[in-house]
């Protein structure tokens, strides 16, 4: 095998859908040496650094590929990606269409292509897309269609077809799951509850219950609303959540246990669709230890910011793990200049920031700033300053939860459309009444939320 270019490849390509792309990338560069005019291998070793997150080595392997082959469509493809992931949607765009006119039979590529146009505010575009494909999947379409006239024709529209579409297919998962958010973001609580957790298992214990916390801390926090309306049947509560949550946690008069997670117990997700809700209860409170101080950070007042949440597309695997995500994020430029003047100190609250994206905020931001991103691994100690906090702007995170815990509120960013907890309609979210909302528009053009995010944060601090 030593010489032999193709198993190289093949071992590259085995590791990367083994979820091992540190490995798949020192096979596909062993299949490369041995064979450097081969496009196919540098389209393998491109995939492999995209898959590490070495993007930029990425995009030139696999320019390398298309000076080799210029109908590459996989290596054209996978540019595209990367391109997109690095938030250059304009020239990802570009890569799709080509690929598409090359091969519009190439698998999601229709599908993929719509998805760009809508990124870019081209609701029409992607619409025509989608009208003319001839090879994309059955459920695919329909999801893509149904985002498509959820921005052209409104929300009526777009829960007709994804209700036809589930109801001719009952087994399309993602199809249900796209119809359950939509109607959660639309306030149809009951139905949307019940396609959320299709498979919850039914009926809920009448004497005690482990629950078991899922997804995020935030989402855990999030579900905990439910448990009162579980305790006022009667019922003991066990959560089982992972470590850190134990910290700003405890028993009381709702929850009569709290022990590591084992991997065992009630989804604390299924209890909305069990308990038949169809309400909006209140946030799970939280008590900080104290509130900190933060005068030795600068004088008041004083304002926390974060710009990137959920899954870092940049970061995100496609191959070895689950390939859904949910990313909310804005240019920290464009926050820092909309907070240009602020007259007091800002707190950094972003964990997981991409390399330079503080030097980006800082650049468009020259006021007094402090990085306390680190907090976000101390709960009670973030859960002190969100209490000392005079005002918090930034996109959707676990610290949203906190701060409704805290009866503190948030000016909140949400970007286009709004996932199910922030809505798809006008005005505050009724699972966050207290939080004032700014919407990316269907344009996808941040400045309209940003300018009326500064009007307001401004006129807040004359009144000071």
């Amino acid at each position: 095998m030593e010489h032999d270019h193709r198993a190289w490849n093949e071992l590259a390509w085995a590791k990367l859908m083994s979820g091992e792309p540190e490995l798949a990338v020192q096979y596909a560069r062993r299949a490369h040496e041995l064979s450097r005019r081969n496009a196919d291998y540098l389209n393998t070793l491109g995939v492999a650094q995209a898959e590490s997150a070495e993007l930029d080595r990425a995009q030139e392997a696999f320019g390398k590929a298309l000076k080799l082959k210029p109908d590459h469509v996989d290596a054209i493809v996978n540019l595209a990606k990367v391109l997109e992931k690095l938030d250059d949607f304009a020239a990802a765009l570009k890569r799709y269409q080509h690929a598409y006119a090359l091969s519009p039979e190439h698998p999601k590529l229709a599908v993929t292509l719509a998805r760009l146009h809508r990124t870019l505010g081209q609701a029409g575009q992607a619409r025509a897309v989608l009208d003319s494909a001839k090879h994309a999947d059955p459920q695919d379409l329909a999801i893509a269609l149904a985002e498509c006239e959820f921005e052209l024709a409104g929300e009526a529209a777009a829960l007709t077809r994804l209700r036809a579409a589930v109801g001719a297919h009952p087994d399309w998962r993602l199809a249900r799951g796209a119809l359950a958010h939509l109607l959660l973001a639309t306030a149809n609580w009951r139905e949307g509850w019940r396609l959320y957790r299709h498979d919850a298992k039914s009926p809920l214990p009448e004497k005690q219950v482990l629950l078991r916390g899922e997804q995020g801390i935030g989402d855990v926090l999030f579900f905990l609303r439910f448990a009162p309306a579980l305790r006022s049947r009667g019922v003991r509560i066990t959560l089982a959540c992972e470590k850190k949550l134990h910290s700003i946690l405890s028993p009381g008069p709702v929850l009569d246990e709290i022990r590591e997670d084992r991997g065992e117990g009630l989804l604390i997700g299924d209890l909305p669709v069990l308990l038949e809700a169809d309400d909006t209860p209140v946030a799970w409170s939280l008590q900080p230890r104290s509130r900190a101080d933060l005068a030795n950070l600068g004088p008041p007042p004083y304002l926390a910011v974060t710009w990137r949440a959920g899954t870092d597309l940049a970061r995100r695997r496609e191959f070895g793990a689950d390939p859904s995500a949910l990313t909310k994020a804005l240019a920290p430029a464009l926050l820092g200049t909309a907070l240009r003047g602020w007259p007091g100190t800002v707190v950094l609250l972003q964990r997981g920031a991409r390399a330079g994206e503080v030097a980006q905020f800082a650049a468009a931001f020259p006021g007094r700033f402090h990085d306390l991103s680190e907090l976000g691994d101390d709960l009670p100690a973030l859960l002190e300053v969100l209490a000392a906090l005079d005002d918090y702007v930034g996109v959707s995170n676990a610290n949203m939860h906190f701060l409704a815990g805290l009866g503190k509120s948030a000016r909140v960013l949400v970007p286009y459309p709004g996932e199910w907890r922030w809505m798809r309609r006008p005005g505050p979210s009724p699972w966050f009444p207290a939080f004032t909302v700014y919407r990316q528009p269907q344009s996808r053009d941040w400045m309209p939320a940003l300018d009326r995010l500064r009007a307001d944060l401004f006129r807040q601090g004359e009144k000071r």
